[in-house]
């Protein structure tokens, strides 16, 4: 009767405290906030129930994981009474994983392995994922034994997560046999090597892997869809691309935000920012990477004032402005080389309180540098601590100095650099070696160039690049063409393109008609490389060869880009082309242009009509040298900017030798100072003199 008595008391105890625990339960479910979470902690602390229910302590950590309260959750943990509950030890970890607290984690997991807890299917995942996050491969593998070791090597979850933490740690054989060896391979299995390829840049390897899986009949789910879309942005393939699209609409995949964002993304590198635009503005909802998208989409094609108009929308909409948004932004206004954009930027940045970072604020200096403002960019590097620099910051100042014409401070910063033990990388030497070309430093150039492997530095194609343009420049022709025939990997664009403009300077036909024939195999569309050979050829007067590369060009439909200039003034950007006629103030811009050809004169100079490459009179010629888009900006400057500032004119092309002569006459004559950013480097014009000291 006891006894019996006795059970019937346990057993409603036991339903009591079910009941307890069921009403908990509900309540941690429908909380919705941090102080009403607090609260049914407390009220469990204060009923001794947290300490006897495995089921409700793993609730509390997880909704407090969600609240990024890692500690708390942790304290609540060691609380508990998890004995040998690897329950509790799983979703412990799975809060720290998921915060991403790597070393919470694996500080975790080995306090576990030393207490005797078994780790099952469930454990492995949330260390993989941990190790994944910092890149922690001696840690993976470490742990990739004890896999083998306690069999669990051919469970499909932890299998998965290996493949994707060998993928983030750079480790794509090992990811692939571990793939290759799966007997049974889920959605989540082939969507992890997918975007392994995809983020090892393999884009090609992704898809094909992704043909298999639907042959294996497979279909693509949201994450999967976001890796492919990724990967034929690299390929830029945009047939695929649209294929995958409609494959992503008639499959409802197209629903979800990460989908239309990474869409937009795939027709960006594609190239066609019209199908971007088209599916960010169907979205009904946008979140911070939709704005982020669609930004780069127009400032990675050059469309970077698109891109300012739509940063306006983006802040009248209430849209946050997050560190991201500000280095699109900080690029865009680069690309523009627009000073009071990109002044108005940065003080938008300081005033939004965005953490300026290392890289934001390396993004920030070079944005000033391409817009002229050089000093602005050296004070922000001498203002910043040396462990607030890394070694971009040291190569953005290098590039800085090198575009200006300043070969020999970019040298003595390289120096410096040096001297303060900061590792030069294989962009320090491309900056280096530009500084050194745009100055004709060739001895320190081939110096640099030679120093390169003692830095554990391979020579790229983009260096050889800068040695072919250096020597080009100084006329060390032959020499620069013995050098790419010496190179060691096959010669790119770029290392034919620095011949052809070398051949260009110097007149050296036969020359510029090996580096012609190599462009126009590499790259058959682009106009850059027509232009300049038929340049070369009508500055050595053969006209025949001119037209029939004109002809060429009307036949594979490559069309020569026009010249075209734009001036800041007021709060406004005025632009040019050669003989305009469209801007509104052309017939005083005209009148400013001839009244100044007057004035030049006078003080000797004589206009360059080589420069004219067109098979017409002489006096043609002159006439069409005063209308070049150039000369307009500056005549607009001259009538309207005040003499106590500098007039800034930005060239979508290279500046011209007679409008190189014509800045430096009126710099002298009218006592103002004028830059010019061309397409290749800035001049300063002050005094009658330019800064690149007429070697460009």
């Amino acid at each position: 009767m006891h006894r019996r008595a006795l059970l019937f008391s346990r057993n409603e105890n036991v339903a009591r405290f079910s009941e307890i625990e069921s009403y908990y339960d509900q309540l941690l479910q429908s909380c919705g906030n941090l102080i009403t979470l607090e609260q049914i902690h407390s009220s469990l602390i204060t009923r001794g129930i947290i300490r006897q229910s495995p089921h409700l302590g793993a609730k509390l950590i997880i909704k407090y994981s969600k609240y990024e309260l890692a500690d708390v959750a942790r304290s609540l943990f060691d609380e508990i009474r998890h004995g040998s509950n690897s329950f509790l030890w799983n979703t412990m970890l799975r809060a720290y994983a998921n915060g991403d607290h790597s070393a919470g984690t694996l500080e975790l997991y080995l306090f576990m392995r030393r207490t005797g807890i078994q780790p099952n299917n469930y454990t492995f995942p949330f260390v993989f994922k941990a190790c994944a996050f910092e890149s922690l491969s001696v840690q993976g593998k470490s742990v990739h034994g004890e896999v083998i070791r306690s069999g669990f090597d051919s469970d499909m979850y932890v299998e998965s997560a290996l493949v994707d933490m060998y993928a983030k740690c750079g480790l794509i054989d090992d990811a692939c046999q571990v793939f290759d060896k799966m007997s049974v391979r889920d959605l989540a299995g082939w969507t992890a090597m997918v975007t392994a390829y995809e983020q090892a840049g393999r884009a090609k390897n992704a898809l094909v892997l992704f043909k298999k899986m639907q042959g294996e009949g497979l279909a693509m789910d949201s994450i999967a869809a976001v890796s492919v879309a990724s990967a034929i942005g690299q390929l830029r393939d945009i047939k695929i691309a649209e294929s995958a699209h409609s494959y992503a609409i008639c499959n409802a995949l197209v629903d979800d935000i990460c989908v239309k964002n990474a869409i937009i993304a795939m027709y960006a590198k594609c190239g066609n920012v019209e199908m971007a635009r088209l599916v960010f503005d169907l979205m009904e909802e946008k979140d911070s990477i939709s704005w982020n998208s669609i930004l780069s989409a127009y400032t990675q094609n050059g469309l970077a004032s698109e891109a300012l108009l739509l940063f306006d929308q983006m802040q009248a909409s209430g849209a946050k402005f997050h560190p991201v948004t500000a280095l699109i932004m900080v690029s865009a206004c680069a690309y523009l080389g627009s000073r009071q954009h990109g002044r108005r930027l940065h003080n938008l940045i300081i005033t939004s309180e965005i953490e300026i970072d290392v890289t934001l604020r390396n993004a920030i200096m070079d944005m000033y540098a391409k817009c002229g403002d050089l000093d602005t960019a050296i004070k922000m590097f001498n203002n910043s601590l040396p462990g607030e620099r890394d070694a971009s910051s040291w190569n953005v100042l290098i590039s800085a100095y090198g575009i200006h014409g300043f070969g020999k401070e970019a040298l003595e910063l390289f120096s410096q650099m040096l001297k303060e033990g900061v590792q030069p990388n294989h962009i320090t030497f491309t900056s280096i070696l530009s500084a050194c070309s745009h100055a004709g430093l060739i001895d320190e150039g081939r110096i640099c160039f030679e120093n390169m492997t003692k830095f554990s530095v391979t020579p790229e194609a983009k260096h050889y690049a800068c040695m072919v343009d250096m020597l080009g420049r100084a006329g060390l022709l032959h020499e620069a063409y013995n050098l790419i025939k010496q190179m060691p990997l096959q010669p790119n664009d770029a290392v034919w393109g620095a011949l052809l403009l070398a051949c260009r300077i110097h007149k050296n036909t036969k020359l510029g008609e090996i580096a012609a024939n190599n462009l126009f195999q590499i790259e058959p569309q682009h106009s850059g490389y027509y232009v300049l050979m038929s340049n070369l050829y009508a500055a050595s007067g053969k006209w025949q060869e001119v037209g029939h590369l004109r002809q060429d060009m009307k036949i594979r439909g490559v069309k020569k880009p026009a010249a075209f200039s734009v001036i800041e003034f007021g709060n406004e950007v005025h632009g040019f082309q050669t003989a305009d006629q469209i801007n509104p103030y052309w017939r005083e811009v005209y009148r400013e242009v001839d009244k100044l050809a007057v004035e030049m004169k006078m003080k000797g100079y004589v206009p360059d009509r080589s420069c004219v490459l067109h098979d017409v009179e002489e006096e043609d010629k002159e006439l069409a040298l005063n209308y070049h888009s150039e000369k307009l900006a500056l005549a607009f400057g001259l009538m309207k900017i005040g003499p106590g500032s500098p007039i800034h004119v930005t060239k979508n092309l290279r500046v011209c030798n007679d409008c190189h002569s014509a800045f430096k006459f009126v710099s002298y004559i009218y006592g103002r100072k004028i830059v010019v950013r061309d397409a290749n480097r800035f001049h300063h014009f002050q005094g009658g003199l330019c800064s690149c000291k007429d070697y460009w």
